[in-house]
């Protein structure tokens, strides 16, 4: 997943408001799961302000994040870590908020082959196909490469997506795709999914991959062991071996076991074993759809068809009791981002929760705002369509920080006044054409980047990872950034401080590409090791020119290695 310089969870101990968390609202708020008891919920992430599952919004504001990606157990996270696209597992309470958002991977190692006709390639020994039109699937969001032709061999990168089986056989229908560094400390780790085939005493196989695995390797659920059919994710410190992967640990991955009792489960994926419109299989999970509800009233289930179910589960049988059965269809199914802006270059490229946004042709309400209402610590909601590495804005809603709503999420940049380590309260100044200002109070416990605790002080500029509970914002990290200067005679130069962040891709020589802008670091102090792609970085400098002839001369980049 794209680590963005939070490196550790944050958890905020506030209270969710079912309208708030940047939801604007409204009875599809928590449709088909989460009424009357805990529930989970297994789909691809489609937006942020709450925790945004395949359209539908779970309130996040006190859950725990944690990814299960190139290490063998689950490590916690902040949700500012987490990309549109992603698939999860979701556990929701009894009124529908998020308590725990666990972000999985299918697939993570070296690409090996590329073809271009059939919009796919290997990696990991894993066959992948990318989606950039098919509305009967989620597009495929690229973060570190801006399309699909981007890729090269060699690449290492991780891959969010689908089990999917074809013609040709099992492969992964990928809704993101991220570069990731090509060296690691100590070795890159690989991780490979799929269903297990000709299981015997020490080995098994996943397509085309022999796995190894011995009294060494660490099997979970505990006390599970591996069968035919089953499917599971296997990882492993060490790169392949040809066709053979030595497993460090293996997953089964079965829902039935994230959950204790009767609850809802809303989930999506493709229909498999399918017997007649009541008797199905979406993900290993036996569906029993006799009274469920089609939408469209149209629908044709057969076997591959992607669907979202939504009903009551019994782990204890492995049935889903449907009430309602979807066609999958990202044309309605829209990215939907609710937030401050960041990272602000232009109306066609600035960031909102992490997630690159062209707003250039977009409908901006309400009435007389437009793109030139657009800076760094408005908050606005967004609706739109991904497209590659970037969310295309249908719509901008424009709000004001001191209008945002109960839970919402937002980066505020600024300076520190008014600061009381008693009380570990201060006032933010907002850096944008008002001068408006928030109230701030420390959570339980803060993360500091590019500084300590000992630098939040009075005329410190930060930037301010914070949830609103009440009339304040609860602080979960801290980053201390350069001070912004006055754009130069002529306009288009200007020191934004963290000017931006992200993967950097397209390097050569002493420059590289992030965002779709172009740094030239040739006269930057660096810190944190040597740019490459796949590596996170912050980027402080001057901004020239506009639009794609913009180039960011970097002062100061800090690599996360």
């Amino acid at each position: 997943m794209s680590i963005k310089f939070f490196k550790s969870l944050a958890v905020m101990s506030c209270v969710a408001v079912l309208a708030g968390c940047g939801a604007g609202g409204g009875a599809a708020l928590l449709a088909g799961v989460g009424s009357g008891g805990t529930g989970l919920v297994a789909g691809t992430i489609t937006g942020f302000g709450s925790v945004i599952i395949d359209g539908t919004h779970y309130p996040d504001t006190t859950a725990s994040y944690d990814v299960t990606g190139d290490a063998s157990t689950a490590q916690a996270i902040s949700r500012t870590q987490v990309g549109i696209g992603a698939r999860a597992e979701v556990d929701t309470d009894a009124s529908g908020n998020a308590t725990a958002v666990h972000i999985i991977p299918e697939v993570i190692g070296v690409v090996s082959a590329i073809s271009a006709p059939t919009n796919s390639f290997t990696v990991a020994g894993t066959r992948v196909v990318v989606n950039a039109s098919d509305p009967t699937l989620p597009i495929t969001v690229y973060d570190g490469y801006t399309q699909f032709s981007d890729i090269q061999v060699n690449d290492r990168i991780e891959v969010y997506g689908l089990p999917k089986t074809d013609a040709v056989g099992p492969y992964v229908a990928a809704t993101r795709i991220e570069l990731k560094p090509g060296v690691c400390t100590g070795g890159c780790p690989v991780r490979v999914s799929g269903t297990v085939s000709n299981a015997q005493a020490g080995s098994f196989s996943l397509g085309g991959l022999t796995v190894n695995y011995g009294a060494a390797t660490t099997i979970t659920p505990a006390g599970q062991s591996l069968a035919n059919g089953e499917r599971v994710s296997v990882f492993s410190k060490s790169p392949l071996s040809g066709t053979t992967m030595n497993a460090d640990a293996i997953a089964i991955r079965k829902l039935s076991s994230l959950v204790s009792g009767v609850g809802t489960l809303r989930l999506s994926g493709e229909i498999d074993n399918y017997v007649s419109n009541s008797s199905f299989s979406v993900h290993g999970v036996s569906v029993n759809a006799a009274t469920a509800t089609l939408s469209p009233t149209s629908l044709n289930l057969a076997n591959d068809v992607e669907v979202i179910v939504a009903g009551s589960f019994d782990p204890a049988t492995n049935v889903l009791t449907a009430t309602s059965v979807s066609q999958y269809n990202s044309d309605t199914i829209q990215a939907e981002l609710h937030g401050t802006i960041s990272n602000f270059v232009s109306a066609a490229n600035f960031q909102v929760r992490g997630v690159l946004v062209d707003a250039g042709s977009a409908i901006f309400t309400p009435a007389g705002k437009s793109s030139a209402d657009l800076q760094n610590n408005v908050y606005v909601e967004i609706h739109g369509k991904v497209s590659n590495n970037i969310v295309i804005a249908s719509t901008v809603d424009i709000q004001s920080v001191q209008s945002a709503s109960e839970g919402s999420v937002g980066d505020l940049q600024g300076v520190v006044s008014n600061f009381s380590a008693v009380t570990n309260t201060f006032t933010l100044t907002l850096d944008n054409e008002n001068g408006s200002q928030i109230q701030a109070v420390l959570g339980a416990k803060p993360f500091y980047v590019g500084g300590t605790s000992a630098a939040l002080q009075n005329g410190a500029y930060v930037s301010l990872n914070a949830a609103l509970v009440g009339s304040q914002w609860q602080v979960s990290t801290v980053t201390f950034m350069l001070a912004p200067t006055p754009s130069g005679e002529g306009g288009g130069v200007q020191n934004m401080g963290r000017e931006m962040e992200g993967t950097i891709n397209s390097l050569s020589g002493s420059t590289f590409s992030l965002n779709g802008i172009t740094v030239d670091f040739s006269n930057a102090a660096i810190s944190g090791g040597q740019p490459a792609n796949g590596l996170q970085v912050q980027v402080y400098g001057t901004m020239n020119g506009m639009g794609s002839a913009a180039i960011l001369t970097a002062s100061k980049l800090e690599i996360d290695n």
